[in-house]
């Protein structure tokens, strides 16, 4: 009788080694060899469920995108604009952990025109979703890129340990406060 395999639980322990190699060791560690090492299992079984590192990429890229959602939904059932843009904020291994995989996505996606756009336009949709949490700023859409740069900008020195994450966060609760009062 053939051995039955769970294919729902082999591609989440093969995914979730993409994911903790990406943020472990880099863009550089996701090769078939290294994942299926990290993963536990052959080769050929991570070739089954992802057959390139462009797929490998293509999923993380998806799971980091519902962590991320996932941590604006534990600030309730409507989020403000503090804690939707905190919660992107680096301050605990999990979150640290994301920033680090979404920095190798970003590197994976910048020498990848399709993959970029594809960033860009959820990135713009995204960015309007901040500005419409800003309907009294003369200009909501340049305050919402402006709070999205301050806070990849944040995250990243966060990550790179050049900043305390408390001092990124009220620097980015300031920067919200500012765009939430200022008005026509």
């Amino acid at each position: 009788m053939p051995k039955r395999v769970d294919h729902s639980s082999r591609r989440a322990t093969i995914s979730d080694a993409v994911l903790r190699l990406l943020a472990r060791d880099g863009l550089e560690a996701i090769s078939l060899r290294h994942v299926a090492a990290e993963a536990g299992v052959s080769p050929g079984q991570v070739q089954h469920y992802f057959p390139s590192k462009d797929a490998m990429m293509e999923f993380a890229a998806s799971a980091i995108a519902d962590r991320i959602a996932a941590r604006i939904s534990a600030a309730g059932p409507d989020p403000d604009l503090h804690h939707i843009l905190t919660a992107l904020l680096p301050t605990d291994p999990d979150s640290a952990a994301d920033t680090r995989t979404l920095i190798g996505y970003l590197a994976f996606a910048s020498v990848r025109p399709q993959v970029a756009e594809t960033l860009a336009t959820n990135g713009r949709a995204f960015r309007d979703h901040i500005a419409g949490m800003l309907p009294d700023h003369p200009d909501p859409v340049t305050a919402a890129n402006t709070l999205l740069a301050l806070l990849d900008g944040l995250a990243l020195h966060v990550t790179l340990s050049q900043l305390p994450a408390e001092a990124a966060h009220t620097l980015l609760t300031t920067a919200i406060d500012e765009a939430l009062t200022r008005t026509h």
